[in-house]
């Protein structure tokens, strides 16, 4: 494993503690104000890649509406989200009619635009649905530290044993040895999570479970390293050190925390 490797397992062993921490033993409204601050920073990062040279005003429509869906469903009920996105696809039919210069771009733009108010202001948000369901503390971080394991083990058995690679077009770091190390750390960690935080829990469905968030969240990261590819930057961001930006830390959660949510309500795991 290289220097970047080990500096990254190093930050994220120094910043995954006080995180788990604060949001264990935090008060109620910790998650949902760390949601909506990552939707923030998410969102800034996501609109500096694909409108670099745009006029400020559409980077900053994008991060408003992406942060007022967040905030809709984070804080609300969710049931807000459909008048709003109904909303949000006429101010940005009118924003990018008015601010093209050419119009031949102008559908492909607010696709751009819509694809990062959805991919990061609404799928983040179901962090906060899960916060908000039975024993949903409990369940956000086993939704964080499953995801970290599978990142941790896919760069650790990527970085030793990785000889096939995954799908060098959009990563050429990523291998199915990879792959692989990230689904076994996810059943790992997730298996001893279970066992100590959330017993009733069965072994079969923690696995399942286990296997996809492993997968959904490399896909996550598979998006992203897609956005960055086109964008042809090498990190969404700088913010934190070793690490990139706030994208290159919200990429594995953006499909898999609407899976977990999905699959408590499928196991009877109600919301309150």
């Amino acid at each position: 494993m290289g220097k970047i490797g080990k500096r990254k397992v190093w930050v994220a062993v120094m910043m995954v503690p006080p995180v788990v921490i604060l949001i264990a033993l935090g008060p109620s409204l910790v998650l949902p104000l760390m949601v909506v601050l990552a939707t923030f920073f998410g969102l800034r990062e996501y609109y500096n890649l694909v409108f670099p040279h745009s006029p400020w005003i559409e980077r900053a429509v994008g991060i408003g509406l992406g942060l007022i869906l967040s905030i809709l469903i984070s804080f609300g009920n969710g049931k807000e989200s459909s008048p709003f996105l109904v909303m949000t696809l006429l101010i940005l039919s009118v924003l990018f009619m008015v601010t093209s210069k050419d119009l031949s771009s102008a559908i492909s733009k607010v696709g751009m635009a819509l694809f990062g108010i959805l991919w990061i202001g609404f799928l983040l948000a179901y962090v906060s649905l899960i916060w908000n369901m039975t024993d949903g503390r409990r369940w956000v971080l086993f939704l964080m530290v499953t995801i970290w394991a599978g990142d941790i083990f896919a760069l650790l058995s990527g970085s030793f044993f990785g000889r096939h690679k995954l799908y060098p077009k959009i990563s050429p770091n990523k291998t199915v040895e990879g792959l692989g190390g990230a689904i076994l750390g996810s059943i790992i960690v997730a298996l001893a999570f279970a066992l100590l935080f959330i017993p009733q829990l069965k072994k079969g469905p923690c696995i399942l479970l286990a296997i996809g968030l492993g997968i959904l969240g490399q896909l996550g990261d598979f998006t992203e390293s897609m956005l960055k590819r086109s964008a042809q930057v090498k990190d969404s961001g700088t913010l934190i050190p070793g690490h990139g930006g706030m994208l290159d830390r919200l990429d594995s959660f953006l499909f898999s925390a609407p899976f977990l949510h999905y699959s408590l309500l499928y196991l009877g795991k109600e919301t309150p």
